[in-house]
């Protein structure tokens, strides 16, 4: 009787737990009675950015609560060992490893755990490949020895994915598979290269001697991108990736003008379903390389043919008036609705430090913000020298359910039914989410990239606040 109630109450936890949105993850890390993993945070979501945060280990055990609407990878360090995988909402992964010994002591168990032995096995995919190029330029035909040996491996990792979909839901399963996909396409690349050393259709034109016919189709389809995939920011990024490499070494040599047709090339390459992610990332990829005059206009026209509005509206956002906020700066004011339904602007905060911080209800990384720096709030608690300022995209039925639901601490304004539209947006210049900045008292940018580790963020929070003197 009493395991029928034990096994009904954990069925019961863990069922609770995946409606709520929380995963865990804890272990045991031998040579290594201290310290802290560095944990990157990846929601799937292209618009949501990566958030960095320290799990503390003691006595060589941690443990960490995610708060996460969807499966999100996990990239953790130790400092010198890497390792990660996607973790769902409901999953309690248990990692047990040595630090000084990862690849034959790593362990995985719990709620969850075949998603992240499947990563490793992926992982191990980039491995391989870097070990087959002195191989693989012994043989007769270097593709077709290095391709089949990827296969190989490829097809084991993905029957590992097809036996654990019935333990995980169907968006676990399909970024396991979106997560293969770019490892594979990645590996195939960079092999080419290695192998070769030329740009890619250099080796078709002047290695007919080492390429069957079978390297030659296997080679051409690695430039058929796959639409199945457009769900996965991994596979998109790779995409981005191959095709960018392909175009800037192949076809900019021979194309005139290539500036103003990059955009255009790209798209032809590519499926319509993976237009519109690719060249989001593309273009937010080029935008950080501070873009000249001319080749904002050239954005510009790529920008109109983004589908998703979501992501139209971030690269015009950037575009748009571009001066990137830098420290020093004055603060661009706002107006916005607090949750009592006053108006709030930046003369509202005057003479005191604020940290703002953009968000949204569904973002998984903005609340694994909020639980980083929860020490950072405790610590300025009684301090009215400084607000932490939440500022929500949601609407208000959203919004006020998401603040009241998550326990966040701080003041709360959002962007009055405008959503991403709102000018606060466009000049704060907020295209990933969670963004944060940090407003002296004097109501100038302190720091446009406040850190994620709640000592450091600490310590710069107290620097904003005696610029006054106070």
């Amino acid at each position: 009787m009493r395991t029928n109630i034990f096994i009904q109450l954990l069925m019961f936890l863990i069922g609770h737990n995946a409606l709520a949105g929380i995963a865990y993850i804890s272990g045991l890390v031998a040579h290594a009675d201290s310290g802290s993993l560095q944990c990157m945070v990846i929601a799937p979501q292209l618009q949501t950015g990566n958030v960095s945060i320290l799990i503390p280990v003691q006595g060589g055990k941690f443990e960490h609560e995610f708060d996460i609407t969807a499966p999100t990878f996990l990239n953790i360090s130790d400092g010198v060992n890497y390792f990660g995988g996607f973790i769902a909402p409901g999953d309690s992964i248990y990692l047990r490893y040595d630090k000084l010994n990862f690849a034959t002591s790593i362990v995985y168990a719990g709620v969850g755990k075949e998603k992240f032995g499947i990563c490793y096995s992926i992982n191990e995919i980039k491995v391989f490949a870097r070990k087959l190029v002195v191989a693989a330029k012994m043989q007769r035909y270097p593709v077709d020895f290095a391709f089949a040996a990827l296969d190989s491996l490829h097809d084991v990792v993905g029957k590992k994915i097809s036996q654990s979909a019935g333990s995980m839901s169907a968006e676990s399963t399909a970024q396991l598979r979106g997560y293969l996909a770019a490892a594979g396409l990645s590996a195939r690349y960079n092999l080419l290269v290695a192998i070769f050393g030329d740009s890619f259709d250099n080796i078709l034109k002047t290695q007919g001697d080492r390429l069957s016919k079978e390297s030659v189709m296997r080679m051409q389809a690695l430039l058929k991108f796959d639409k199945a995939f457009s769900g996965s920011r991994f596979y998109a990024d790779a995409v981005k990736t191959v095709a960018s490499i392909y175009l800037e070494e192949n076809v900019q040599p021979v194309t005139a003008d290539f500036a103003t047709k990059k955009y255009r090339l790209l798209a032809d390459m590519l499926p319509r379903e993976l237009r519109d992610p690719v060249l989001y990332l593309t273009l937010k990829s080029d935008f950080a390389n501070q873009p000249s005059v001319a080749d904002q206009l050239v954005m510009r026209a790529a920008i109109s043919t983004l589908e998703n509005s979501a992501h139209r509206q971030s690269i015009e956002n950037l575009l748009t008036g571009y001066k990137p906020l830098i420290a020093g700066d004055k603060a661009p004011d706002f107006s916005l609705e607090n949750l009592s339904g006053e108006k709030i602007n930046l003369s509202s905060f005057s003479g005191k430090t604020i940290y703002l911080d953009f968000w949204f209800a569904s973002c998984g990384p903005c609340h694994m913000l909020f639980k980083a720096i929860e020490p950072v709030k405790k610590h300025f608690e009684n301090d009215d020298r400084i607000v932490f300022l939440t500022v929500s995209i949601d609407n208000r039925e959203v919004w006020k359910k998401a603040v009241a639901r998550f326990g966040v601490k701080g003041l709360h304004a959002f962007t009055e039914n405008q959503l991403r539209t709102h000018p606060i947006i466009q000049s704060y210049q907020v295209t990933a989410y969670p963004s944060t900045y940090i407003i002296d008292p004097n109501g100038k940018i302190f720091s446009t990239q406040p850190s994620q580790n709640h000592d450091i963020l600490k310590k710069q929070l107290e620097e904003s606040i005696r610029i006054t003197g106070k």
